[in-house]
């Protein structure tokens, strides 16, 4: 019998302390994006990995809605790109993509 050894990193995740909120420019409910800042901690090391999480909502649809769009899928006619939606990202909130990025950059 061959037993695999496998080392694995221990990461030590902190609670996520930091949020944003995007909400699209029309103001619609259904286009929301939430944004999570936490850092993963490798205890062999102890050195730091910043991570970002987005959270898109995603729109609910009707039992038929969804029965159609599964048909569909099942058959191949979905549009050849992927289902889109989309976000439009008001000129105040750019604020926030910069910070999403400086947060990314700081252990750079």
């Amino acid at each position: 019998m061959v037993i695999w050894k496998i080392k694995i990193k221990k990461l030590k995740f902190k609670s996520m302390n930091k949020e944003d909120v995007f909400i699209c420019d029309c103001h619609s409910p259904d286009h929301q994006m939430v944004v999570m800042y936490d850092d993963d901690v490798d205890e062999t090391n102890n050195k730091r990995y910043p991570r970002v999480y987005l959270y898109v909502h995603l729109n609910k649809k009707s039992f038929w809605q969804r029965l159609k769009y599964g048909v569909k899928y099942i058959l191949g006619r979905q549009c050849g790109y992927g289902a889109f939606d989309e976000f439009i990202v008001n000129p105040d909130d750019v604020f926030k993509f910069e910070k999403i990025v400086e947060y990314l950059k700081k252990d750079l």
